[in-house]
C-alpha cells in the first residue's frame, strides 16, 4: 500500500506511518527470540528458524545464559511429539556442526546418547525421527574427523 500512487497526501502519510509502526513492531523480536520461544513452548515446527541461515546468524547467541537454549533444545529430545522429535535432532546437528564447543556441549549434556536411540527406533510413526536423527549423528561424527 505505501508504494501505491495516492491522491490523498493525508492517507499516503497514514499508510507510511502504519507502515513503519508494523516493521518496527516486527523486528523487535528477532529470529532468536522467535526460536527461544518456541523452545519455550515445548513444540518445535518446521520452519525459518530451523533453516542454516537461521544457525549461521544466530549459533553463538546459544552460549547466552549459559547454554539455556541448548539445554531447553536437549530436553525436547523426550518429548512426545514426533515433530519436535524430529526438529529437536535436526537443530542438535547444526549446533554441533556450527558452534566451535559444539561436540562438546552436546557431551556434557549427553545428548547423543538420546540421538542414538531415536536413531535406532524401530517404530514406524519415527520415521522422519529417525532420518533426522541419523543426519545428526552424521554431523557429530564428520565434525569428529575434522577436528
Amino acid at each position: 500500500l505505501e508504494f501505491e500512487k495516492w491522491r490523498d497526501a493525508e492517507l499516503y502519510d497514514e499508510i507510511r506511518d502504519m507502515a513503519q509502526q508494523i516493521s518496527a513492531q516486527v523486528q523487535e523480536m528477532s529470529n532468536f527470540d522467535r526460536y527461544e520461544r518456541e523452545l519455550k513452548e515445548g513444540q518445535l515446527k518446521w520452519g525459518f528458524i530451523h533453516s542454516s541461515k537461521f544457525w549461521a546468524e544466530n549459533v553463538l547467541k546459544f552460549e547466552q545464559n549459559d547454554f539455556r537454549a541448548l539445554k531447553m533444545l536437549a530436553s525436547l529430545l523426550h518429548s512426545e511429539d514426533t515433530t519436535t522429535l524430529a526438529v529437536a535432532c535436526h537443530d542438535i546437528g547444526e549446533f554441533v556442526s556450527m558452534h566451535p564447543l559444539g561436540k562438546k556441549m552436546i557431551s556434557n549434556l549427553q545428548v547423543k546418547e538420546r540421538v542414538m536411540e531415536l536413531m535406532g527406533s524401530v517404530d514406524p510413526a519415527l520415521r522422519e525421527v529417525r532420518r533426522e536423527a541419523l543426519l545428526c549423528c552424521q554431523k557429530v561424527m564428520l565434525n569428529k574427523w575434522q577436528d
